[in-house]
């Protein structure tokens, strides 16, 4: 059984997000809460941890998973040849609920990549996550905590308690704020495509896209 640790999302314990990206660095698997839903992450250089997250969530191989990024100056580091319009979404919606899809860079491995070679990239606003990004010193790669196929967890009590178990720490941090996805953008062609409305109204997005709101 894992160790749980209860976690003020607000304003988090060093202690407790020390010790997160401790196990994040040592290669472990850590849940924890974002503004949308809980998520279970691992630091994107660790050798085991994105496999041992898809075993865990019994998800798709072929699904690539998604990272946590502490700024809008992931998209460059992490992608490739990402339009402007991609740039605009990160400042309009960064940090948020938003998640953008880009063509990956090199940095990436082929591992997160799909099968068109992009890799999706979100920056959470969300303390113990942008906390847990900068001590661990990584991206996270995260996917929601829960069996694929079930409902995401949007609060401490709706985690699974084989999801817990499996995981080597959970922040407990009560309930998220959105209780619902991220919204997913794919920007990694000439025009933005969203694939999964979420947090954020598509109509939002389209008035970003669109220069009716400069964001």
């Amino acid at each position: 059984m894992s160790k749980v640790i209860h976690i003020d999302p607000d304003n988090p314990s060093a202690e407790a997000i020390n010790l997160a990206a401790t196990v994040l660095r040592e290669g472990g698997i850590v849940v924890f809460p974002t503004e949308t839903v809980y998520g279970i992450g691992a630091s994107a250089d660790s050798c085991f941890g994105s496999q041992e997250i898809i075993d865990i969530k019994m998800r798709p191989k072929n699904k690539p998973l998604p990272w946590l990024v502490e700024n809008d100056r992931a998209l460059d580091m992490y992608g490739v040849d990402v339009p402007e319009y991609a740039h605009r979404l990160a400042r309009a919606f960064w940090p948020g609920a938003l998640t953008i899809v880009v063509k990956a860079a090199d940095v990436v491995a082929p591992e997160f990549r799909d099968d068109r070679g992009t890799v999706a990239l979100r920056c959470p606003d969300h303390e113990v996550v942008q906390e847990l990004i900068r001590a661990c010193g990584n991206a996270i790669v995260t996917t929601s905590a829960n069996t694929s196929g079930k409902p995401p967890a949007v609060s401490f009590d709706e985690l699974e308690e084989r999801i817990i178990a499996a995981a080597d720490l959970t922040l407990d941090g009560g309930e998220t704020r959105h209780g619902v996805h991220s919204t997913v953008v794919d920007c990694s062609g000439p025009e933005a495509v969203i694939t999964r409305e979420g947090a954020i109204p598509a109509d939002e997005i389209m008035a970003v896209l669109s220069g009716t709101n400069a964001g």
